[in-house]
C-alpha cells in the first residue's frame, strides 16, 4: 500500500470515529438536557396567574402553584391538593409530557383558586403538546385550555 492510501485510509477511521463519538455521546443525553436551550429547565417556576375562558386569575402565593423542571427530565407541577409529577421532552414550541402520576387527595371546599388551579395543573396530559415560552423571569404554559403565567423562584435540583 502507498503511503498515500495509508495516510487516506487513517484520515477516514479517524474522521469516523469522531463522527460516531459524537452521535453516541448525543443519543445518550438525558430527556431533559435539550430543555436548555428553552429556557426552562433546571428552575421552580411559581404560577402567579392563571387564564381560563377569557378571565385571568391572580394566585396568590399562599396556594404554592408552582411548576419545576428538573435538568434531568423530571417533571412536576404542584396545585394546593395534589402533586403531579412525571418526565417531560422539549419541543420546538414547548415541551410535551410523559408518564404523568399524582397524589390522590380529594377536595370538597368551594375557593375558586384552589379548583381552578387544580383545573389547570391536571391539563397536563401526557405526550400532548403544551406550547411554552420564556421572557426574562417569566414562563407562560398552555395546558389545555389553561394559560399559566410563572415567574422564575429559584434552581431546580434533580430529583
Amino acid at each position: 500500500m502507498s503511503l498515500d492510501r495509508v495516510a487516506r485510509r487513517t484520515l477516514l477511521v479517524i474522521v469516523t470515529g469522531v463522527l460516531l463519538a459524537g452521535v453516541l455521546v448525543a443519543s445518550s443525553a438525558p430527556a431533559g438536557r435539550a430543555a436548555t436551550a428553552a429556557g426552562f429547565d433546571g428552575y421552580k417556576w411559581t404560577v402567579v396567574s392563571i387564564s381560563h375562558d377569557g378571565k385571568t386569575t391572580t394566585v396568590p402565593g399562599k396556594y404554592s402553584v408552582f411548576l419545576q423542571f428538573t435538568p434531568d427530565g423530571h417533571f412536576g407541577a404542584n396545585e394546593p391538593v395534589n402533586y403531579h409529577s412525571g418526565g417531560y421532552r422539549v419541543t420546538p414550541d414547548g415541551f410535551t409530557t410523559s408518564g404523568l402520576a399524582s397524589t390522590l387527595a380529594g377536595y370538597a371546599g368551594h375557593d375558586r383558586v384552589v379548583l381552578l388551579a387544580v383545573s389547570a395543573i391536571s391539563a397536563f396530559d401526557n405526550e400532548a403538546p403544551v406550547p411554552a415560552s420564556v421572557s426574562g423571569n417569566s414562563l407562560t404554559v398552555t395546558a389545555g385550555s389553561y394559560t399559566l403565567v410563572a415567574e422564575r423562584d429559584g434552581r431546580q435540583a434533580d430529583f
